[in-house]
């Protein structure tokens, strides 16, 4: 027998390579996909970004269906016919959740029946929430779905995919898929180049009409095509389109039938050729005339939705509940830190006569009227630019966060009689002499201190009255902040019509001097506070800077501005230089601001996850809050971190977002717009009973929590009753 022997060759090498290449890309492309589970019909796989779990707290992944030509599947809200997709997490290990994102569906009209629906190939993207971030994971998906044609399929498909632990590699094929779906997904109305400028409902012989008024910053509308969720059972017929200025303006008016139930609010998903954009509606019934096209205030506020009862209120409810919610800031915790003014005004005042009494509370709540309308100047400027309005929005800039320090060391100092506070003795004649004008000014500081400080809480009426301003004009805007003015200040007139109530303040004496030391002590806590603030909205060079730069005030004061024979101007200007100082490292500083830790189990504010999170038959807590809003730490301590509510929230079936205001953010500003609201905080609840959202109250308990979030999730899936997760 002969025996030949073969070498290999440098080509069958290369041959052999390029096998062994493919089968390994082969099997990282089955790493990151489920086979095909269907028929000829329909199919569906699971696929994700990459094929290993990193160190991410979320896996990116993807439902991905085939549909034949012909056959169709159903959107989250899928109309007059058919089953939007069913999909259980609950058997994979290392997942507490999956959030869908829903792309925008194409409107099918059978035999009159409106539906919306997916044809062809389309992906919902899938944010799987790990129990145990970077440990393996094995995703399980069990799907239920319907596939229609001339007649109606279900379908059921165990999806399974193990993931194991390692650094995350990106699959070739399936990541660019994902990347894709998730730019399908309807955003912003401004990620699409269009502006809301009005909605509204018009009721007539019974029936009511839903009308849209959209503008488009970027090409003309085409064939723009409204879907309407929340207005009953079914889905509306698409709207009557009527386009203007170029195709740049476009009304679409859509037929909601009759008005019983009332509606409330409305989840509205725009889609015009290749772009999609999703927004709420809160609208109310307004008189049978169709609601004009943009005014000229609304077309400066970009992506304001027109809240229709806040449009609704009377005059006299705006103005009254402006009075009452100034009246209630009094008692706010923002007003707290400035106590200590307070007290010692009061303290002061039972010392002197009956006339310089009053004419010191006078004083005060002079400068609580003056300080609401130069805000109310500001908000009229911002609003003649186009900027974005709110109440207590200037908390969100450092350069506001350092003044306020700054001054509320310079009062501290003025305690420890290290500093005068006065203006200029021209200005301070008209009060007798500059010895009796210096407490007319002090006390002016004072409220206008206290204004400034009491504006980061939102209290009721505050945000009726301040939402009810800022959606109208310059007018109204002045009479409503001239009335909150008014409310704050009322304590300082009555007690200044009737001076008795101040009798049971203790008379002047030697305690005075220990308690001006202690007050000047609260007042460096609230500019600690402040500093806090600062840090966490500009990086902690910045609050560093500040503090140092407010040693260096309080030091020069303490001790060298005290020795005898300096020039009196020279301690001026280093006085003012050190004052100012703080304020132009603020405004010049390019920080990043700090990111404090986020609390377990609170996600970040995504509003176009919220439909389709309801649609599984999820309940959802919305919470704005900022590191400026006292109020809302109020509401964490006294509601939210509450054992009962803490425990509710934490079951599988809720998702808690945060959104974080301490720094301006137009998506945030505009979702609060939507509610009719300009202020924090606010707390948000929606559920399969309530999938547009319930706002609740400035203040929270926890039963008001827990009863909100019992009446969203009525009417719940099997999903409404999984365990804690």
């Amino acid at each position: 027998m002969i025996t030949t022997r073969l070498r290999p060759s440098a080509a069958m090498l290369s041959v052999g390579l390029a096998v062994m290449t493919l089968q390994l890309a082969a099997t990282a492309a089955r790493a990151a996909s489920t086979p095909w589970v269907g028929d000829a019909h329909a199919a569906v796989r699971l696929i994700t970004r990459d094929d290993r779990v990193g160190q991410s707290a979320t896996v990116e992944a993807g439902l991905e269906f085939r549909f034949a030509p012909g056959w169709h599947g159903y959107w989250r809200t899928p109309g007059d016919a058919g089953l939007p997709p069913v999909v259980d997490w609950s058997t994979s290990d290392n997942v507490r959740r999956g959030e869908i994102a829903w792309p925008a569906p194409i409107r099918l009209v059978v035999e009159g029946l409106q539906n919306s629906v997916y044809e062809g190939d389309v992906i919902l993207p899938v944010s799987l929430v790990l129990e145990r971030p970077g440990e393996a994971a094995t995703l399980h998906a069990s799907v239920g779905y319907t596939a229609c044609s001339n007649v109606c399929v279900p379908f059921q498909a165990e999806l399974s995919l193990p993931l194991p632990a390692g650094p995350e590699t990106r699959a070739a094929a399936e990541a660019p898929l994902l990347v894709a779906a998730r730019a399908k997904v309807p955003g912003a109305p401004g990620s699409a180049g269009i502006e809301v400028v009005n909605t509204g409902i018009v009721a007539s012989g019974g029936a009511a009409s839903l009308v849209v008024t959209l503008k488009s910053n970027a090409e003309p509308f085409r064939r723009p095509d409204l879907f309407v969720e929340g207005a009953g059972g079914g889905l509306p017929a698409a709207p009557e389109v009527s386009l203007t200025d170029d195709g740049r303006t476009a009304r679409l008016t859509v037929a909601l039938g009759p008005t019983s139930p009332p509606i409330e609010a409305l989840t509205l998903t725009l889609t015009d050729g290749s772009r999609a954009t999703s927004f709420g509606a809160p609208v109310g019934l307004v008189p049978s005339q169709p609601p004009t096209l943009a005014t000229a205030q609304d077309a400066a506020q970009p992506h304001v939705i027109a809240s229709t009862p806040n449009r609704t209120l009377s005059w006299g409810a705006a103005l009254l509940s402006a009075l009452f919610g100034g009246l209630i800031l009094n008692l706010m915790p923002c007003v707290l830190p400035v106590l200590s003014i307070k007290l010692m005004g009061l303290v002061r005042h039972a010392g002197v006569g009956r006339r310089a009494m009053r004419m010191s509370l006078l004083a005060t709540a002079s400068g609580v009227i003056a300080s609401f309308l130069a805000l109310a100047a500001v908000l009229i400027g911002l609003q003649w630019s186009g900027a974005s309005l709110g109440w207590g929005i200037q908390f969100q800039q450092p350069w506001f966060l350092a003044g306020m320090a700054s001054l509320t060391v310079l009062f501290a100092a003025s305690l420890f009689d290290w500093v005068a506070i006065g203006l200029p003795s021209a200005l301070m004649t008209s009060a007798g002499s500059r010895r009796s004008g210096q407490p007319l000014v002090e006390a002016f500081l004072t409220g206008a201190f206290a204004t400034l400080l009491a504006t980061p809480c939102s209290a009721p009426f505050v945000g009726t009255a301040v939402g009810f301003a800022l959606a109208q004009g310059p007018i109204e805007i002045v009479a409503v902040f001239l009335c909150l003015g008014v409310g704050m200040a009322l304590p300082y007139g009555a007690i200044a019509a009737f001076p008795r109530l101040v009798r049971w303040v203790p008379r002047p004496g030697p305690w005075m001097v220990g308690l001006r030391t202690a007050l000047g002590f609260l007042l460096l806590g609230t500019a600690a506070w402040l500093l806090v603030v600062l840090w966490s909205t500009a990086g902690g060079r910045v609050a560093g800077a500040v503090l140092g730069l407010m040693i260096a005030l309080l030091l020069f004061r303490a001790v060298v501005a005290r020795r005898p024979g300096l020039n009196r101007s020279w301690i001026t200007a280093v006085t003012t230089v050190l004052v100012l100082a703080p304020l132009a490292a603020a405004a010049w500083s390019t920080a990043a601001p700090r990111q404090a830790p986020e609390r377990q189990q609170w996600q970040a504010f995504d509003p176009a996850a919220l439909p389709g999170l309801v649609a599984e038959g999820r309940t959802v807590l919305v919470d704005v809050t900022a590191t400026w809003c006292l109020t809302c730490k109020i509401n964490d301590l006294t509601a939210l971190d509450r054992t009962e509510v803490a425990t509710r929230i934490d079951q599988r079936n809720v998702v808690r977002m945060r959104a974080d205001w301490s720094r301006p953010d137009p998506a945030i500003a505009a979702y609060l717009r939507g509610f009719g609201r300009y202020g924090i905080p606010m707390d948000v609840v929606y559920g399969p009973a309530r999938p547009t959202g319930e706002p609740l109250p400035e203040l929270l308990s926890p039963t008001l929590v827990l009863d909100a979030l019992d009446r969203a999730a009525a009417g719940a899936g099997p999903q409404a009753a999984l365990p804690p997760g």
